[in-house]
């Protein structure tokens, strides 16, 4: 707590919005695929969710460059105005008076429309106002605020999304009101793009150019695409695995069959996180950033992989504390370098260039589920050692050239 308040006004007010977002967000949205298959049956659910992540796809790009035309202030107002539109949406389609399942998907494509143009502003003028000395206090802070606000979402959903979805829906709404009015009065602007005129690329398509010479950035890119496919599969493929392999037990009594493991290692994942991650952070400050990486990927990876090669709760729950400590070390150098390695005059595009690895990882990984077929288990744990694999050589061969250009 000692951290956030010696942070600058801005920060403390982006890591305050995370928290009413997430946590607004985690009460019914998370949850929205069970609500499409309910009225709308698997095929068009299927299709709805590929259609909302080539939304994000696009929807970054073209904020990133904005605001790096605009600034990031005019850049979050927009997405949150339009969040609002897409919350109001989706709580009228599920009001007392009126029920339509296809107005409330299209008021949460609107609602993700603005998301991503909020998100792309947002983090710009994270960037923007931190440190390469700072970043690792900043990024983490805003990763333990997010698990503390999605284990309380989750939470709340639990209890009221069956019998309560209404009343859900109006506290998105009012979480998106909140955020609007903090980045309307309190948020400042970091960013004036007229005083960058001279290394502005005002065509698009020229600007996301520039970032693909980046040869040091494109492979942190390439880098961060494998890690993020580590840490989606809790929702691919590891749900399939205990569904399919986990053998049921009983600890104190209680049933522990595969969805209740799944909801044991979601949950220890959130506490460790919330509990130990500031520890950690600290504990890895004189750490390099290449053993930061390096360690922090290879325990995701061998977490992941003992889980996909094991079916038992003793087993599992090693494999994801393993996971877990991993993601502790990982997520302050990986977050803080992804904004070292960005050109300070282009970091709304360089921003916009990054939001496309977590749809086309969960592509990907949507890819390895459909084809598991002809691998099943001991094949996965084969992929996912390569996925690491993937993941640490381009890493640490942008790190080096990093730091050599740093020298």
């Amino acid at each position: 707590m000692k951290d956030f308040f010696q942070l600058q006004r801005n920060i403390q007010l982006r890591i305050l919005m995370t928290f009413i977002g997430v946590l607004c967000y985690f009460t019914a949205g998370s949850s929205m695929t069970i609500y499409y298959n309910q009225y709308l049956g698997k095929a068009i659910t299927g299709f709805l969710l590929i259609l909302a992540a080539l939304v994000s796809f696009f929807v970054g790009m073209w904020a990133g460059h904005f605001s790096d035309q605009h600034g990031r202030k005019q850049t979050m107002i927009i997405g949150m105005s339009a969040n609002i539109l897409g919350a109001s949406l989706v709580a009228l389609s599920n009001s007392p008076i009126f029920f339509n399942p296809w107005t409330t998907f299209f008021g949460f494509v609107i609602s993700s429309f603005g998301y991503g143009f909020f998100n792309s502003g947002a983090e710009a003028m994270l960037v923007d106002i931190t440190t390469p000395e700072n970043r690792k206090i900043v990024y983490s802070l805003g990763y333990w605020v997010l698990n503390l606000a999605a284990a309380i979402g989750a939470g709340l959903s639990g209890l009221l999304f069956r019998n309560h979805f209404f009343v859900l829906l109006l506290l998105i709404l009012a979480g998106s009101i909140i955020n609007f009015l903090i980045t309307a009065f309190l948020i400042t602007e970091t960013f004036d793009p007229t005083k960058k005129h001279e290394h502005r690329e005002v065509n698009i398509i020229k600007a996301y150019a520039q970032v693909w010479k980046d040869k040091t950035f494109m492979l942190y890119l390439l880098a961060s695409l494998f890690i993020s496919m580590t840490f989606h599969q809790t929702g691919y493929f590891i749900p399939i695995h205990l569904s399919n392999s986990f053998v049921t037990t009983r600890i104190l009594g209680i049933e522990i069959y595969g969805q209740r493991m799944l909801t044991v290692m979601e949950i220890g994942n959130t506490v460790c996180v919330i509990l130990f991650l500031t520890l950690v952070r600290k504990w890895t400050s004189k750490w390099q950033n290449k053993t930061g990486f390096a360690v922090g990927a290879i325990l995701m990876g061998i977490g992941w992989t003992l889980s996909l090669l094991s079916n038992s709760f003793i087993f599992e729950l090693v494999a994801v504390l393993i996971n877990v400590a991993g993601e502790l070390i990982f997520v302050p150098f990986g977050q803080s370098l992804r904004a070292d390695l960005m050109n300070p005059e282009q970091v709304g595009t360089y921003t916009g260039a990054f939001s496309v690895v977590d749809p086309i990882s969960s592509v990907f990984c949507g890819l390895l589920v459909s084809s598991s077929v002809f691998y099943a288990d001991w094949g996965m744990g084969l992929i996912m050692i390569l996925i690491t694999i993937f993941a640490i050589l381009p890493g640490l061969q942008a790190i080096g050239r990093y730091e050599r250009k740093t020298v």
